[in-house]
């Protein structure tokens, strides 16, 4: 027969223990702590018995201690009010959340909370961790040992890998002295050291970062080491050193802080005596921003290299946001902005400087600067969002700057603007909606440092802009049972479909700008040399928007779908599609279709109504299925490009014409194999292609690929690009909870 007793609260103090045991694998530690209000410890045992001249509690068969979320099964268990000691003993389970611990025996002193656990072997939800050990003694307050134990995040009793500890003294403040670790893979000992300190605790910790392996490539085989430096709470770095057989030694540095939830940032230097280039060459890049006094906000976003072709050589080192400035306008943009924002106005002052990554044929690389460049030092622009007009049915906006170009050679000028605009918004009606604009742009130009003497002294352009757009909108709504198939699969209840037709007038008269200087190419090519105007756009625009249902409650409209068509008629001066003069302009569309994680595309097109063919298109289809296999193709066309081609910045291309493909496909179990191409269909040649194998485990992962592609290298300072095969490939291992040796391709994470 089962009795129950509830045993007074001083019992508790056994719990403040047996959650209070060292931990391994990010350094958690399990230390809940129960209060008064969460009511008494409830003891549950066969035979449940009190003696009185020992002040001890017996307890024999099926022992549970409940409180809360912790809970202690055991065959046995006894403990002494007089003493404070504690021991249960036989098939002891405890358990607190998600994680839990199994021992034969524990031994404590509820006082001087030390004590001892045998056999345990205890399993952290976070990270998976699996943490064995024949004896786990607990030194005082904030110290540990164990003895004779192993670590891993492996699930199954005979794990595929582990690390084993003769010896493991652990503080609280997150170290773990270890002596003896051996790495096994199955009971194959492949790494012993004598001594090993252990990053333990939750938060960030000092130590060597796993080896970086790249057996094979244009350069030869590289070998990367890395230190991580917890600094401080707020701090952290990594001192990097690879080593490049035909290059050398390449040395890195990454400073990252966080000051607040909107300051912080990240810097990055790289240096290499490079004995191909034969020279030293250097790197550095840093974002971040910063919050200051009376909500003024100042960001950053800095690069620079020593030359001109160094991220043709180490792209890897350019942060991903600047990529696309370098690869399109072949320019390396840094740029240092601060400004404030208000409810209906904003003020922003920055400095924006570029460094030139174009490559003449046949000039000496040592002899290329940015003397020519023009740099934006500084620009301040001042602006009043749309806003009503003395309170009455009249809108106004205004946009107003000052920028100074300046450069070493060249033409240099001042640049004032303000462009005042007003607009009446009202309904027709009360079904369609009218939009009716003026605006009036003032631009005063100041150049001086003319060599030529052609553009000094002072100019100014006026120019008024003018539009009206009309609107209206149809829609229709439908339950779920109108698209069974789709509303159960993304288990949404009601659909709305929406189509809005729009008309637009645009009129800016034909100002002479043939006088003004033209130096603001880089940033906004088209604000020096304002075209003229007088066209109407017309088009719809189709929306599919669905509420899908949360836990059972409906939660907010997402857009699924949308499909605008538009083009434009020119009164004026005609469009120019093909070399030819034509009142129509082409037809645009674009279509995005978000039944993620299932199907996602984007896609916009530009139709020339005279040819019948396509100007331009643009298409990215990402297709997932159920078992995660994956599929993606990114199609670029266009007859009119930037001057470089964005997927090969080796060549000067008269078209776009790309294709690139990414598939990622699970095989038998656990497997994967995967593959991209990049394509470039004009010339018919492969810009790079990869593929390899994954075999995912529960606890680990290994992976090989081999990559080939079409690189622009330049030998020495003096030479000429050549564009040569990268042929490399690669071994990658992957231990969860741990880290990854090698490099993961990343297109894996589609």
């Amino acid at each position: 027969m089962i009795t129950r007793r509830l045993i007074p609260v001083s019992l508790f103090l056994f719990v403040c223990f047996c959650t209070c045991f060292p931990v391994f694998g990010q350094g958690k530690i399990i230390d809940v702590k129960f209060g008064k209000e969460e009511g008494p410890v409830e003891v549950e045992a066969d035979e449940l018995s009190y003696e009185r001249t020992e002040q001890t509690y017996h307890g024999h068969g099926h022992v549970e201690v409940t409180r809360g979320a912790f809970n202690l099964r055991a065959d046995h268990a006894r403990m002494n009010t007089a003493t404070n000691e504690l021991t249960a003993w036989g098939n002891v389970f405890m358990s607190e959340g998600e994680d839990a611990l199994e021992c034969e025996r524990l031994e404590v002193n509820l006082e001087t909370r030390q004590g001892k656990i045998y056999k345990a072997r205890l399993f952290l939800k976070n990270n998976n961790y699996h943490i064995l050990g024949e004896e786990a003694e607990k030194l005082g307050e904030n110290r540990y040992r164990v003895r004779d134990g192993s670590i891993t995040t492996c699930d199954d009793r005979r794990p595929p890998w582990k690390f084993t500890v003769k010896e493991l003294d652990v503080t609280l403040d997150g170290r773990g002295i270890a002596r003896g670790p051996v790495f096994y893979l199955e009971d194959i000992p492949v790494l012993y050291l004598p001594v090993a300190v252990i990053p333990l605790r939750k938060e960030r910790q000092t130590g060597f970062v796993l080896p970086q392996i790249k057996p094979s490539g244009e350069d030869g085989p590289e070998v990367g080491v890395g230190f991580y430096w917890a600094m401080t709470k707020e701090m952290d770095a990594t001192f990097s050193l690879n080593y490049i057989r035909d290059r050398g030694f390449k040395e890195g540095l990454e400073y990252r802080y966080a000051l607040g939830r909107e300051s912080g940032g990240e810097a990055r230097i790289y240096f290499i005596d490079d004995k191909l280039f034969d020279g030293r060459r250097y790197a550095a890049f840093f974002q971040g921003e910063q919050k200051l006094p009376e909500d003024f906000y100042l960001k950053a976003n800095i690069n620079h290299v020593s030359d001109r072709i160094y991220l043709r050589d180490f792209d890897e080192d350019l942060p991903v946001g600047s990529k696309m400035d370098s690869t399109s306008t072949r320019h390396l943009r840094s740029v240092l902005f601060g400004g404030k924002n208000w409810d209906q106005f904003s003020f922003l002052a920055q400095g924006m400087v570029f460094e030139d990554l174009t490559v003449p044929v046949g000039v000496d690389l040592s002899r290329l600067s940015d003397d020519v460049t023009v740099q934006k030092l500084p620009e301040v622009s001042f602006s009043a969002h749309p806003q009503s007009l003395y309170k009455n049915i009249f809108f106004y906006d205004l946009t107003s700057s000052y920028t100074n170009f300046s450069r070493e050679e060249g033409v240099e000028a001042h640049r004032f603007e303000l462009f005042p605009r007003f607009s009446y918004p009202t309904r027709l009606f009360n079904v369609l909606k009218l939009d009716s604009n003026l605006g009036f742009r003032e631009t005063y130009y100041r150049s001086f440092n003319d060599p030529q003497g052609r553009a000094k002294g002072s100019k100014s352009r006026e120019i008024f802009e003018a539009d009206v757009a009309m609107s209206t909108e149809f829609y229709k709504v439908h339950d779920g049972t109108s698209l069974r198939w789709l509303s159960d699969l993304f288990n949404v209840t009601r659909w709305l479909h929406t189509v809005e037709p729009t008309i637009r007038y645009r009129y800016i008269p034909r100002v002479n700008q043939d006088d003004l200087p033209r130096l603001d190419d880089l940033d906004r090519p088209v604000f020096d040399r304002i075209p003229d105007a007088n066209e109407i756009t017309y088009g719809f625009t189709q929306r599919l928007v669905g509420k899908p249902q949360k836990e059972k409650v409906d939660s907010g409209p997402f857009e699924y779908a949308s499909l605008s068509i538009a083009q434009a008629y020119s009164f004026g001066d005609p469009f120019v599609m093909g070399g030819r003069k034509r009142e129509f302009s082409s037809v645009q569309a674009e279509l995005a279709l978000r039944f993620s994680p299932y199907l996602l595309v984007r896609s916009d097109a530009g139709f020339d109504p005279y040819r019948g063919g396509l100007d331009a298109f643009n298409s990215l289809v990402r297709v997932k299925d159920k078992r995660n296999d994956t599929f993606q193709v990114d199609y670029r066309f266009s007859k009119t490009p930037p001057l470089i081609d964005t997927t090969d910045s080796t060549n000067l291309l008269k078209k776009i014409n790309t294709i690139n493909f990414h598939t990622k496909l699970k095989t038998i179990e656990s497997l994967y194999v995967y593959g991209g191409l990049r394509y470039n269909l004009e010339d018919q040649s492969k810009v790079e292609n990869i593929y390899g194998l994954e075999y995912q485990a529960q606890c680990w992962t290994v992976g090989v690929f081999f990559e080939d592609r079409r690189v622009a290298t330049i030998e020495g300072k003096n030479q000429s690009p050549v564009l040569k095969r990268d042929t490399s490939w690669q071994v990658y291992i992957n231990l969860l909870g741990l880290g990854t040796l090698g490099h993961r391709p990343k297109f894996l994470g589609l």
